[in-house]
């Protein structure tokens, strides 16, 4: 199963996504030009609470006109590292949320996972700015995150940054990792969006 391995970084302090863009612009071997996105996702379980009690992710993504549904092992971060399983499936044909997670039912299961009830948990909105980084060998995405979590009536806006390894040595991607941390002076992050979200529906 693929593996998603990925650094966080707290981005709540003013100026913090001016800063990280300024130090990677300095360290990255090439960088390439910002691409704005929106993006929904809509975090999903079924009435026995399958995936909580599992410590698996499901979700459906919509991008622009674009589902996907995508479900990942749930892991706390590690002094802001988190190395997940990942698997993505695309939604073809859909125009709707509703449309997305009926395809999804159609299944009945996906990967050993049960895929019928349903239900949305929380929703996750985010205004994202990525750039594409090679470091090294390395090949990354560098992704600035402005999302608002949307749980039981509550809203949470947080920002975050994210730098995930898409193709390359694992030591070109923690070499990056080490000097963008030393010369932005950003902290890891603590708390991952998934466990925020789940934080807020149980206070």
């Amino acid at each position: 199963m693929p593996q998603e391995k990925e650094f966080k970084w707290d981005a709540s302090a003013r100026g913090a996504f001016a800063r990280f863009v300024r130090v990677l612009r300095k360290t990255a071997v090439e960088i390439f030009s910002p691409q704005d996105l929106s993006i929904t996702d809509r975090y999903l379980d079924n009435a026995q609470g399958f995936f909580s009690s599992q410590k698996i992710a499901l979700r459906i993504r919509r991008q622009g006109d674009k589902y996907e549904a995508t479900f990942k092992t749930r892991t706390a971060l590690q002094n802001g590292l988190a190395c997940r399983r990942e698997v993505t499936k695309s939604l073809p044909d859909v125009r709707s949320f509703a449309a997305a997670r009926r395809a999804l039912e159609n299944e009945r299961s996906w990967e050993g996972i049960p895929l019928t009830g349903l239900c949305v948990r929380f929703t996750l909105r985010n205004r994202r700015r990525i750039y594409r980084v090679h470091y090294g060998a390395a090949q990354c995405e560098a992704a600035l995150d402005r999302y608002v979590i949307d749980a039981s009536g509550k809203r949470l806006a947080q920002r975050e940054i994210e730098l995930e390894l898409k193709n390359g040595p694992e030591k070109d991607f923690m070499a990056l990792v080490r000097v963008v941390s030393e010369l932005s002076g950003l902290p890891p992050a603590r708390i991952s969006k998934v466990a925020s979200a789940e934080k807020i529906l149980q206070s």
